[in-house]
């Protein structure tokens, strides 16, 4: 989960003026099992053309893997892991015209799930990588989540940064994009299904924590930010060099950490 390649992906959706809202929950419960819910909302003027068979070949083609039917619901399952099954599939809609699926999965043990969240930013190819993937541990009341991708640097850490020429056009053409990202959203999200007694996490909200969170209009009302963090990709910063980077920035929370121990009440 390379944070400027998320935004670069979210970004190349967007021919239009649109909208689009991605959260990802997983619900633990003491006893081992889990629930996963997976909700992607679309702007109204993107949901119709996705509805009339648009963006085949295009940038809408990454959106069929979040809108999903039951066929690829169900696929999904069983990329997640042995004993994950698909619970529901909602169709359901915002109070600001946004539209979409949630999905929700029931796991029997979290042990034996492996997470990659269901957004946009896959690997060439379209395959999302095994050693990318979130693993949890339950002993007793301690669940334990590591993350291989916070001390992970970007494939493309070698290349070379950007002269201020570049940036400067970059901040232009982020300035006009803004628009465009009104109401976005990308989140992922832990929580406790009997609450959380203790945690070391980074961003804890209530009974969950925040592995990632970035709001896009927030964000870019803050250009110098957000063009740093699109540069962040170029250097080949971790995801934890990344949380403590941008720790200040609006708009944006990463967790850093690549083990995270929650202790459940």
């Amino acid at each position: 989960m390379k944070l400027s390649r998320l935004i670069l992906a979210v970004a190349a959706v967007f021919g239009l003026a649109s909208c689009l809202e991605i959260k990802s929950t997983v619900i633990v419960s003491k006893d081992g099992s889990a629930i996963v819910e997976e909700t992607a909302l679309l702007g109204a003027q993107l949901a119709a053309m996705m509805a009339q068979g648009g963006g085949a070949g295009g940038p809408g083609e990454q959106l069929k893997g979040l809108i999903m039917d039951k066929e690829q619901a169900e696929k999904r399952a069983k990329d997640l892991g042995e004993g994950v099954t698909v619970k529901s599939i909602e169709e359901v809609k915002s109070p600001d015209g946004k539209s979409g699926t949630k999905v929700t999965f029931a796991v029997a043990d979290i042990r034996k799930m492996t997470y990659k969240p269901n957004t946009p930013d896959k690997e060439e190819g379209g395959e999302k990588k095994e050693d990318d993937k979130m693993t949890f541990a339950l002993e007793g009341s301690t669940l334990t989540i590591t993350n291989p991708q916070a001390d992970k640097k970007s494939e493309s850490g070698d290349k070379p940064k950007k002269s201020a020429e570049e940036i400067a056009q970059m901040k232009a053409q982020v300035g006009m994009m803004k628009p465009m990202f009104a109401g976005m959203r990308v989140s992922i999200e832990v929580k406790a299904a009997s609450g959380i007694a203790s945690t070391d996490a980074s961003h804890r909200e209530g009974e969950g924590i925040t592995y990632l969170d970035v709001q896009f209009d927030k964000l870019l009302n803050n250009i110098d930010a957000f063009a740093e963090v699109m540069e962040s990709g170029d250097s080949g910063l971790t995801m934890a060099e990344a949380a403590k980077k941008f720790e200040k920035v609006e708009g944006l929370k990463i967790e850093g950490k690549k083990v995270v121990k929650v202790e459940l009440k």
